[in-house]
């Protein structure tokens, strides 16, 4: 999802995006990525949900699923798509996840990829520069990113934030997956919110991610 920036180890094995969350770095704790298509009955199209999670909320289309949370509805996915109940296991044992939504909608079942959202907190000392400077330098270190990371500093009704955009893939079984970043820094804490989707999908879920982050709240 490259855009002209503003100021601005590979894995060897199959490791679950989600458990690389729970590590201490900028680049691992945002890179949350769902890989298993999910099936459900469809919300109305063109409705949005609001969900909450201690100190935040967010809004997404109805279609995307909570998957931090143990409803009726989250296991019966998990028992449909086996792949599933390990990203399940690992939000609730993470402690920077605060919430991961996975779209269920149509489109998922003909790309055969959740297009997803989360939203990761972690202490900090640092301030919204710091981090900026810190975040693309791992990523373009790291082996991670695939082509250009593009970061900006903009102002969101959240508060001021960090954007980042980048291509990444992380085992040579996982296709290459496209970011959107967003990074603040509030109360001794760094709020990343990241939405993945695939390369091909982005021009598609582009507005989507954007009419999301803006009805992103602390309190």
């Amino acid at each position: 999802m490259p855009r002209s920036g503003g100021e601005g180890r590979r894995a060897t094995h199959h490791t679950s995006p989600v458990r690389r969350l729970a590590r201490p770095t900028i680049v691992l704790l945002v890179a949350a990525a769902l890989a298993a298509p999910l099936a459900s009955a469809q919300p109305r199209a063109g409705t949005w949900a609001t969900h909450r999670a201690t100190g935040l909320r967010i809004s997404a289309p109805a279609t995307w699923l909570d998957m931090t949370r143990l409803t009726p509805e989250v296991l019966a996915r998990a028992r449909q798509v086996p792949a599933l109940a390990s990203y399940v296991e690992a939000v609730q044992q993470s402690k920077a996840v605060k919430l991961l939504l996975a779209d269920s909608g149509r489109l998922t079942l003909t790309s055969h990829f959740a297009t997803n959202l989360n939203v990761t907190q972690v202490p900090t000392i640092g301030d919204l520069r710091l981090l900026h400077d810190a975040a693309v330098a791992q990523l373009r270190s790291s082996g991670l990113a695939v082509g250009p990371v593009h970061s900006t500093y903009l102002s969101l009704p959240a508060g001021r934030a960090v954007e980042l955009r980048y291509h990444a893939r992380y085992g040579s079984t996982i296709p290459v997956l496209s970011h959107l970043q967003f990074v603040f820094v509030r109360d001794g804490r760094a709020t990343v919110v990241t939405y993945t989707t695939l390369p091909r999908l982005e021009s598609k879920e582009l507005p989507v991610f954007l009419r999301s982050i803006r009805s992103f709240r602390f309190g």
